[in-house]
C-alpha cells in the first residue's frame, strides 16, 4: 500500500527497494572513496564531500519510512516535513 502523500507515493515495497537500493550505493562509493581517503599527497576534500553528500542522500530518504497508513497525522505530516524539507 501508498501512504497517499506526493513526493512519497510509492508503495512500501518500492519505498523499503529504493531505500536498500540507496544503501547499496552508500556501500559501493564508500568502498571505492576510503582508500581514496587514506592515501597520503592526494587532494581528499571533494572525495569526502562525495561519500558525505552520498551518505546524505540514503539517510534523508529513511524518514519516509517512518509511517503507515494508519499513522496519526501529526506523526504522518512531521516525516513527511523531514523527507520534503531534506530533499529540497
Amino acid at each position: 500500500g501508498h501512504q497517499g502523500y506526493e513526493y512519497v507515493d510509492l508503495g512500501r515495497v518500492g519505498q523499503a527497494a529504493l531505500f536498500v537500493g540507496l544503501l547499496l550505493w552508500l556501500f559501493l562509493v564508500a568502498h571505492s572513496a576510503i582508500p581514496a581517503l587514506k592515501a597520503k599527497g592526494t587532494s581528499r576534500s571533494l572525495i569526502a564531500l562525495y561519500l558525505g553528500t552520498t551518505a546524505g542522500i540514503a539517510l534523508f530518504y529513511a524518514p519516509g519510512l517512518f509511517w503507515g497508513m494508519r499513522s496519526h497525522l501529526t506523526v504522518v505530516e512531521y516525516w513527511r516535513w523531514w523527507v520534503v524539507h531534506l530533499w529540497v
